[in-house]
């Protein structure tokens, strides 16, 4: 049975309807997913500092992370900017992507503890995937897993740069602060608390449990 075609507007050939069908559901999933900017944070909910480090060190608690680790991600990433997004499309302190958001179970990348929770649920699984390689995980964090192979950082100057400014600031955030310095998220918070996280999204009180070990799903 042949297949029906129609004539598409600047196709040099006549198209099957099934493959026009496939670029019209296309073409609406793209339209239905606009590109985020700082715009979409507004009327959004903003955390002071303190509540910033509180769900630090709640969520690298969570998920057995050292909270120094995940500070230095997210001063890499955003530089602590609740707002920020890339030219990438990453959104947030741990400028997660909205598949990568998806599929973690962020409910509101928008929001800055979700963000946070999603982020280090991630950092986490990347670590368990290999094996507890920090300078790993860091670059699939960065670059995706499907270009770190064979246990080796890729040559990317991006992602090997990324990586030795996370590790710095890991180092830097693992010496204890001397005393009449300002801490600047730099020192683990002694809050056991879960954070609440914004109406907008998930809310919940949550367990202050040990980890998780399962990570991404």
């Amino acid at each position: 049975m042949a297949l029906l075609s129609l004539t598409w507007p600047n196709c040099p050939a006549s198209l099957p309807l099934r493959n026009i069908i496939t670029m019209l559901l296309t073409g609406v999933m793209v339209v239905a997913t606009p590109i985020p900017t700082k715009s979409d944070f507004e009327g959004r909910a903003r955390y002071s500092k303190q509540e910033i480090s509180r769900s630090v060190t709640f969520y690298a608690k969570r998920y057995r992370l050292h909270p120094a680790l995940l500070r230095a991600v997210i001063k890499v990433e955003s530089d602590f900017r609740q707002d920020a997004v890339s030219r990438k499309e990453a959104i947030g302190l741990m400028q997660l992507t909205p598949d990568t958001a998806a599929t973690l179970r962020v409910a509101d990348i928008y929001d800055p503890l979700q963000n946070i929770r999603g982020g280090a649920r991630q950092l986490r699984h990347l670590l368990n995937l290999y094996e507890g390689d920090v300078p790993l995980a860091l670059a699939a964090y960065n670059a995706g897993v499907h270009r770190v192979k064979r246990g080796k950082i890729p040559r990317i100057r991006e992602t090997r740069s990324y990586v030795r400014k996370v590790l710095s600031y890991y180092e830097r955030y693992r010496i204890p602060r001397q005393r009449g310095k300002p801490a600047d998220l730099s020192s683990p918070s002694k809050s056991g608390s879960a954070p609440k996280e914004s109406k907008r999204g998930l809310v919940r009180t949550e367990p202050h449990v040990g980890g998780d070990s399962n990570g991404k799903s």
